[in-house]
């Protein structure tokens, strides 16, 4: 239930009245009185904006309608073993079927098989989605000779 400005005035006049019974009687102005409801009302409005924020996040949340999740590995012994430098290797991914709209896809490394005699370095990132699939691209660099890399997926619209 919303409080008027009249209900928050009696509320704020009865907390100061049971505030200044307590007290040795302080008697408090009117001026001071509509100071705190305006206080108050400013209270009130940052509450209620916060409350509208959190309805359209939740909002947002039960929209989802579809998950898939998977995992994508890179080929055993590709580019990202051989040579040094920049080299990068990407994958394509398939949904077994279509979104309705573009999923948010997000992943994780999840297998990582690399030369023990380099640095390892391995960066693996989204490109291309679509309602039909995404990209991941393996990336390495400088001497890192990465084997194999895996990543798991999770895709929601």
């Amino acid at each position: 239930m919303m409080k008027t400005p009249v209900s928050i005035f009696l509320c704020v006049l009865l907390s100061v009245v049971a505030a200044s019974a307590e007290e040795v009687a302080a008697p408090i102005s009117l001026k001071a009185l509509y100071q705190q409801l305006s206080e108050q009302q400013t209270q009130l409005q940052d509450v209620q904006s916060q409350l509208r924020q959190l309805q359209d996040q939740d909002r947002g949340l039960r929209s989802v309608s579809r998950c898939e999740t998977g995992t994508v590995e890179s080929p055993a012994n590709s580019v990202l073993y051989q040579g040094s430098g920049d080299r990068y290797l990407e994958e394509r991914v398939y949904f077994r079927s279509a979104f309705s709209s573009t999923p948010v896809v997000s992943i994780g490394l999840n297998h990582l098989d690399h030369n023990p005699g380099t640095n390892t370095r391995i960066e693996a990132t989204v490109t291309r989605a679509t309602t039909t699939g995404f990209t991941v691209r393996f990336y390495t660099w400088a001497t890192s000779h990465v084997v194999k890399a895996g990543v798991s997926y999770i895709a929601c619209s």
